[in-house]
């Protein structure tokens, strides 16, 4: 049986609706808050017997609780060309309705960008309880003709609503360090979750020995090469020292990101939360 997608939030929401994860409204919650005059909350209910004999001025006193609330959820997709490769579609298109299933789940809203060179409308939804949407796209993803490059992710944070939000960012990250700075900096005031598909099974499948030709999606050439052992061990070790500097680039942004082999499953993003909130 598959497992359902699960988030945590470290945070506390600042919603005023009613939800499953921390707040900071003032409300029908279980978590303490503070002490506040029964004429600031006229809530006899929440009489606090003990604080009020403390009271110095004699006035009874009530206990104050914050309420759990709602938070937006975002999904930042890749659009470009190297993401229509191998099993990427396939697992963006998994990540999207997973997230859909969990954000009806928790009473959140969900939204979509997705991003090669530009952001065009069709992939673009903002956070809203609209599944069946969420699925139209979905399916769409699913005959979608990869294309272009990546540079309009930069962009992707105008389409964000100020309020933070939990926003899980998918991309193989085929493009500079300094393009990813500036797309992370542009998303420093939300919760991101970068989650970044990885070649190294690709890699490791190629042969000790013979002719491969190498396909760049993104530039469209072509490179073919002698394999031999050394090469490929020196194409494994380059791959592996730019996930090197991916991971201390997101974690310059205080951001800890989640490399997915080929075979993506919802625990896997279930057990990056559990070691997040350790």
């Amino acid at each position: 049986m598959t497992e359902p997608l699960q988030y945590r939030l470290p945070w506390q929401s600042t919603a005023v609706y009613p939800g499953a994860h921390p707040g900071r409204m003032v409300g029908a919650g279980q978590l303490f808050n503070r002490h506040e005059p029964l004429i600031a909350s006229p809530d006899p209910r929440r009489i606090d017997l003990r604080a009020s004999v403390l009271d110095p001025f004699g006035g009874y006193r009530v206990r104050v609780f914050l309420q759990q609330s709602t938070v937006n959820v975002y999904l930042i997709a890749d659009l470009s060309a190297s993401m229509g490769s191998g099993n990427k579609p396939g697992i963006l298109q998994k990540l999207l309705l997973d997230l859909a299933d969990a954000v009806a789940g928790y009473g959140d809203k969900l939204g979509f960008i997705g991003c090669s060179g530009r952001i065009e409308p069709r992939w673009r939804l903002n956070a809203g309880r609209q599944h069946q949407t969420v699925i139209q796209i979905a399916q769409q993803l699913q005959t979608h003709q990869f294309n272009g490059l990546a540079t309009a992710l930069s962009e992707a944070a105008a389409y964000l609503p100020e309020r933070r939000s939990l926003v899980f960012l998918f991309t193989d990250c085929h493009f500079p360090i300094t393009q990813l700075e500036t797309l992370l900096r542009t998303l420093q005031t939300h919760d991101v979750v970068p989650l970044v598909p990885s070649d190294l099974q690709h890699y490791l499948r190629l042969p000790d020995w013979g002719m491969v030709t190498f396909h760049d999606l993104e530039n469209r050439g072509t490179r073919t090469l002698l394999m031999r052992p050394a090469l490929k061990q020196k194409i494994i070790a380059a791959h592996q020292q730019r996930q090197r500097e991916l991971t201390h680039c997101f974690r310059a942004f205080g951001m800890e990101p989640l490399f997915i082999e080929e075979a993506y499953s919802s625990r896997q993003i279930n057990q990056y939360f559990r070691q997040r909130a350790a």
